[in-house]
């Protein structure tokens, strides 16, 4: 499968990517066309032409590309960097995920209100064997990810940024590659020195194997799927980031602060362990069980300006991060944060 789309606007991480519906034929047609290769894919002067090993996965398929089963990660999506705040590093979600079992996570609709809901929508849908193979074989035929690959060309082009990584496990390789400021690096474009045709057109790839990734239902056949339509995805632990905020004004002016009771036995006070990269004594913790069904409850009624008081008088803000099944749910170090 050939990942090709037309040239599209692209825009940075925060805002909303527009795919225009001729990338849904270019990608039917190339999947029939082009079983193969990439006739539009990189150059002979991409940074690796090679292709990944395939062999037998679990469903005995001849030929298949062997990948990681159960809640184990096979590809992964996300940003990192760029000047952004610790409190938004932390709740940073991967864009998309494909779990061993076929599961797909990826964030649901996001309302433009404010305050916005303390718990981001995600949502997750099941591939078959076969689904899956058709999502790698699309990657491997960007033939990019044979070892690890750092993209950084668009700096000369762009300030501020983030890094588009993709994370692979399938096919005998362990494998990230990470670009920075993708879709900034556009053919048509007048390029600085040092900034070869080959991270052009690998911007052009991967910009449309993102595109691929974000709209799979669009594209994918029904019979690539285990059943119809999206759920939503219910996470069985959080890292809650917990902030004494008493005596603070209520941000956003006008409009009011809405406090609801602690809804655990624990001492929000003393929950967790105190995040040094903060600077403000913020504490992080991990629930699960029965305390993460009760603060999904919490959560879902309650918004990013919300405050939790366990005496009438204490307030404490919450930032809280669901975890997909392939994490470690320990709360991570937080270095170079912004």
């Amino acid at each position: 499968m050939s990942w090709n789309r037309p040239t599209v606007i692209r825009v940075q991480r925060g805002m909303k990517r527009s795919l225009q519906g001729p990338f849904v034929v270019l990608v039917v047609l190339a999947a029939c066309a082009a079983p193969g290769g990439s006739p539009g894919g990189p150059s002979s002067e991409s940074p690796d032409q090679s292709s990944p090993p395939a062999s037998d996965t679990g469903g005995g398929e001849t030929g298949a590309i062997d990948h990681p089963t159960g809640d184990e990660a096979i590809l992964v999506v996300d940003y990192t960097g760029g000047m952004v705040p610790v409190q938004f590093m932390v709740a940073s979600l991967p864009t998309f995920v494909l779990l061993g079992d076929g599961r797909v996570i990826m964030q649901g609709p996001q309302t433009l209100e404010f305050p916005g809901p303390a718990y981001p929508a995600l949502i997750e849908r099941t591939l078959t064997e076969d689904g899956i193979q058709t999502v790698l074989r699309g990657v491997e035929d960007t033939n990019l990810f044979t070892a690890d690959l750092e993209l950084r060309g668009a700096q000369a082009m762009v300030a501020d940024a983030s890094d588009t990584r993709f994370a692979l496990n399938a096919g005998g390789q362990d494998v990230t590659v990470s670009i920075y400021g993708l879709g900034a690096l556009l053919p048509d474009m007048e390029m600085p020195p040092g900034i070869s045709s080959a991270e052009v057109e690998a911007h052009r790839v991967l910009g449309g194997l993102n595109d691929g990734l974000m709209t799979l239902e669009s594209w994918l056949p029904a019979d690539a799927w285990q059943a119809e339509g999206w759920q939503p995805y219910q996470p069985e632990a959080f890292r809650l980031y917990v902030r004494d905020a008493s005596g603070e004004p209520v941000e956003g002016g006008d409009l009011p602060e809405q406090v609801r009771e602690w809804p655990t036995d624990d001492d929000p006070a003393a929950f967790g362990a105190e995040e040094t990269s903060f600077g403000d004594s913020t504490r992080c913790g991990v629930v699960d069980g029965e305390l993460a069904a009760t603060w999904l409850e919490e959560l879902s009624a309650a918004n990013q300006m919300t405050r939790w008081t366990d005496d009438g008088e204490r307030r404490f803000s919450v930032i809280a991060r669901p975890l997909l099944p392939h994490e470690d749910p320990a709360c991570p170090e937080l270095l170079g944060a912004a």
